[in-house]
Formats: C-alpha cells, structure tokens, sequence
C-alpha cells in the first residue's frame, strides 16, 4: 500500500534510483518534478519526497508491506500532527469499502484521529465491467461536500482517499475545493493510482 504522508526526520538509508534526464518546458512555463532518491528507515519503511519546481508544491511518499493493518501505530505519522484533533473524512468506493474501509477508520480511531467514512458508488460502465468512472460526477461530488461541510469541517481538516485513481481524482478535487491549503492523503489501492494519480498535483473530475 501507498501513503503520501510520511515524518521526513526518520530517512536513513538511501535506496538507489535513476535519475530523469532533463526536461526543457520553457514552452509551457513548466518544470519537470525531480526524481530524488528514497530511503528505507529503521522500521523497513520506504520513505520519499518529491517537489516540482517554481509553485511551492511537494508530496511525501510512505510505502510499508501491510500498513493498511498497522494504522493504530503508524496513523498519526501519516495524518499530519495538524489533522490530530479535527473532524477527518474517509471517502472510498462501495468495492473498497467491503475490503479495507471498515479496518481503516477503525485503526484510524485506535491511534486517536476523529475520522468519517463517506462511500462513492461503483457502477457498471458501458462496456458492461463495474467501475467507479461514472461516479466521477458533478452530482456525486456535490453530495460529498453537502455530507462534509454538514459535518463539520475546518482548516486542520483532511481529506483521505482510500482507493483507486478514481477515488483519488475525487478527493483531490474536494481537498482543493471545501478549504484553502486541507490536507490531502492518498491511501491508493491500484497501480494506476500509485504511479499517477496518488502522486500527481492535478486532480479532476
């Protein structure tokens, strides 16, 4: 499992890596992020950091074997201290929720964080497979922030995603809209959610 939340002060041992070749975007007024190497800390978790140039925007990467059932030790290290005493919001898909959700906000209570699951339906698309695409919605969004907002939130709040590229997309969109500079944590369960949308600064629906 990935986290983007991770306490900077535990890396130790370096882990080695390629290094991108340089990226010339004076076109677009871009830069390419930088590739920066990871470390494996004392208690065998990778840990890593990556920021892009110009805009002040970086995000820390946590990566442990099983962590997804250690969260009553590692919780509060991958929600900000910030977050400790706020109202937090869980959002996952119906078919995460069957497998992870309910041992997520639990072990989230155990290490003391107030945290709410919110479900994002799973539906079947057009090709006839069931997928959480067509609840990449205005309408679905707006009954989040309606749940959120009716709850209580403030700016220690965090939004934390638990599951694929879909779910993350969704929260990065809530995170930039219920409250100028919400903490955001991914809790990616796919592939395609650990290698972009999890680690990527656009989010959208």
């Amino acid at each position: 499992r990935q986290c983007r939340r991770c306490d900077s002060s535990r890396r130790s041992k370096p882990i080695p890596t390629h290094t991108m070749s340089s990226f010339n975007s004076s076109v677009l007024g871009l830069a390419q992020p930088l590739r920066t190497k990871g470390v494996i800390d004392e208690n065998n978790v990778y840990v890593n950091n990556f920021s892009r140039a110009a805009r002040p925007l970086e995000s820390d990467v946590l990566i442990k074997n099983g962590i997804l059932s250690e969260l009553k030790e590692y919780g509060r290290e991958i929600i900000p201290a910030r977050c400790h005493d706020a109202s937090n919001y869980l959002v996952t898909d119906s078919i995460c929720d069957e497998l992870y959700a309910e041992k997520v906000v639990l072990g989230f209570r155990a290490a003391g964080l107030n945290v709410r699951k919110l479900v994002v339906p799973v539906m079947t698309d057009k090709s006839g497979e069931t997928s959480t695409e067509p609840s990449k919605t205005r309408e679905v969004f707006d009954q989040l922030v309606d749940e959120i907002i009716g709850s209580g939130i403030n700016k220690n709040s965090c939004i934390i995603s638990l599951g694929g590229g879909v779910v993350n997309n969704i929260c990065g969109v809530l995170a930039a809209n219920l409250y100028r500079g919400i903490t955001l944590v991914h809790l990616t369960t796919t592939t395609m959610g650990a290698f972009d949308a999890a680690i990527d600064f656009k989010q959208g629906i």
